[in-house]
């Protein structure tokens, strides 16, 4: 498993050439199936996105991709990734509306994209209770429902 915060600004490289193709801004990832989806860029000169399934490999130092059509247009799907790229950071709601902090970092498996655990400050929840994300907050299956008081 990698952390996403050790891997934001990872050059990013092209398998065909070895050129540089520009920096790790952040990933892409789709709520309901807990996987990345995307891999924004920054610095790039052909888009700001990558799907996932060209990333050919992802070290402690670059992540190689297919650069062959491999980056969106600029410009495309610009509002989903302004919501995105910026993961760590946003806040995080149970499915009940209770903020319990912000996100500090994911792991996710860099072959499969699998998203891992969620760290919430310190805590750390699984990425299974990952439900949905959005540009305000990152929303987490509470478990148990919250509970009322007895009168």
């Amino acid at each position: 498993m990698m952390l996403l915060s050790r891997v934001l600004g990872h050059p990013v490289i092209s398998a065909e050439d070895a050129r540089p193709a520009g920096e790790v801004a952040g990933l892409g990832i789709d709520a309901r199936t807990r996987r990345i989806t995307e891999l924004y860029l920054k610095g790039s000169k052909s888009g700001d996105s990558v799907p996932w399934t060209r990333v050919r490999g992802m070290g402690p130092d670059a992540v190689i991709i297919d650069t062959t059509a491999a980056a969106t247009e600029a410009g495309h799907g610009e509002a989903h990734s302004r919501a995105l790229k910026r993961l760590l950071g946003l806040r995080v709601l149970t499915e009940y509306g209770e903020d319990i902090g912000t996100l500090s970092d994911i792991t996710f498996d860099p072959e499969t994209g699998t998203v891992g655990d969620l760290y919430v400050g310190r805590e750390q929840l699984p990425g299974s209770r990952l439900v949905g994300l959005g540009s305000y907050a990152l929303v987490v299956g509470a478990g148990q429902p919250p509970t009322l008081a007895a009168r």
